[in-house]
């Protein structure tokens, strides 16, 4: 996680770095002049300064500003890498705030404190395009506490001085119950609550890693070196997903079905750089049938199902290809689009560069078809006025772990473009109706449920 945060922003780590020496240089000469215990003044110093450099001064690009994420979950955190860094970063403030100033509830109150303002800036401060979350409050304070327990152990076990819990209780009570209230009038005004029951990527397990490290196995030999690999929890009853990082790209698995497989090899690389060197791929291609050949050698081989009363197409990416081929397998039974799938990217030097795989296990029993294509359009326009139907694909959706027959109608609506679900059967349209690729957004009536990507 650490070496994705960072990457590429050698600046922000070198003026970081040079920061936090600095404020701890300062701190330590100051103390040693005008207080004591100067090496731990200049450890607390340091931590705050880090904490500060990447809580506040490292951006993020894209993400919701003046929101603050509420998770349910309070256990979460502690399975995911994000709530361990959090945790581990607050530790030493509490640690050295102890050594420093040898008082255990201010220190404790400064830093849960110090956590608050700084989740308030995250979700207030539009230039770092960020947002709050409770879970980093909670796994901050956690380890603030942590650190102040350290503390307090450490100087009762050689015996130094240490303040009583009791001394000057009052103006800290003042002083810290002022900032809260500060902070919670802010944040009633200026932020807006998002409650959700999961927020973070956690850390995979035993299990999942063995999965992820089989679908690679299986794709590509031992071509793709896993990094590492983190579970992203499901929204709406979805699966799971695992994100596998690789050395070169990246991939992703549901789980635990283990239904649906993708993979990035390539990512802006060179041709050929990162892609897999399929069988029969010694020369490159020049034509879409032979990105075409290509791809169904290496799929006969890896993925054979995918081909089984399936048709072929090859299709160029890029106006002259300039990005090689993509060749899909798709099967359609009386008219309907099955959900299993094989997308398989040829790049110009004849590299597997991409991949999407769906493999669904068990027969697919389907509710018959008595809608038409324009008379789910109908629905649609007649669900949504104002909007513009395009032209639907019928397919099979899986809807409360039974498969439907249902059309999928692209509908455009001023400059937002959305998906809509009408099953085939009943003629109604499904307010269960989620967006697929190609197709981000709903419209306010839609409720986006679910991600089938058929």
């Amino acid at each position: 996680m650490l070496e994705a945060v960072f990457r590429d922003r050698g600046e922000f780590v070198l003026i970081a770095v040079t920061s936090v020496a600095l404020a701890g240089l300062l701190s330590f000469l100051a103390a040693k002049r005008y207080a004591r215990r100067p090496w731990a003044c200049a450890g607390l110093a340091a931590v705050v300064t880090a904490e500060l450099s990447v809580t506040l001064f490292l951006a993020s690009p894209g993400a919701v500003s003046g929101q603050c994420v509420v998770n349910r979950d309070v256990g979460e955190p502690f399975a995911t890498e994000q709530g361990l860094l959090n945790l581990a970063m607050f530790l030493p403030v509490g640690l050295f705030g102890v050594l420093a100033v040898r008082r255990v509830l201010p220190v404790f109150l400064g830093a849960a404190l110090l956590s608050a303002v700084t989740e308030l800036c995250q979700g207030l401060l539009p230039w770092l395009g960020r947002s709050c979350d409770t879970s980093d409050v909670q796994m901050n304070v956690l380890g603030a506490a942590l650190g102040t327990l350290a503390g307090w152990t450490a100087l009762r076990v050689t015996r130094r001085e240490l303040r009583p819990v009791t001394a000057a209780l009052r103006p800290t009570a003042i002083v810290f119950g002022a900032g809260f209230l500060a902070c919670a009038a802010v944040g009633t005004v200026w932020i807006t609550p998002l409650i959700v029951d999961s927020t973070s990527l956690q850390i995979a397990g035993t299990d999942q890693r063995t999965a992820a490290r089989q679908a690679l196995s299986t794709a590509f030999d031992d071509h793709a070196r896993m990094v590492n690999v983190q579970l992203q929890p499901g929204q709406n009853d979805g699966s799971d997903v695992l994100l596998i990082a690789m050395e070169t790209g990246s991939a992703e698995l549901s789980w635990p079905d283990g239904e649906q497989f993708s993979a990035d090899l390539q990512g802006a690389g060179e041709p050929g750089r990162g892609g897999f060197p399929a069988a029969g791929s010694d020369a490159a291609p020049g034509t879409a049938d032979d990105a075409l050949r290509i791809a169904t050698r290496y799929a006969e081989k890896r993925f054979p199902w995918a081909l089984a009363q399936s048709d072929a197409e090859s299709v160029p990416v890029g106006e002259q290809a300039e990005s090689g081929w993509v060749v899909r397998w798709r099967s359609r039974v009386e008219g309907v689009l099955m959900p299993m799938r094989l997308d398989v990217r040829i790049d110009r030097a004849g590299h597997v560069s991409q991949l999407l795989t769906r493999r669904v296990t068990g027969s697919v029993s389907l509710s018959p078809s008595r809608v038409s294509a324009k008379q789910a359009g109908a629905a649609v326009a007649a669900y949504s006025p104002g909007s513009t139907p395009g032209t639907a694909d019928l397919l099979a959706v899986r809807r409360e772990g039974k498969w439907r027959a249902q059309w999928l109608v692209p509908t455009s609506s001023g400059a937002d473009v959305y998906a809509v679900y009408v099953d085939a059967e009943t003629g109604k349209v499904d307010e269960r109706a989620a967006p697929v690729e190609g197709l981000p957004t709903a419209p306010p009536s839609v409720e986006v449920v679910d991600v089938p990507q058929e």
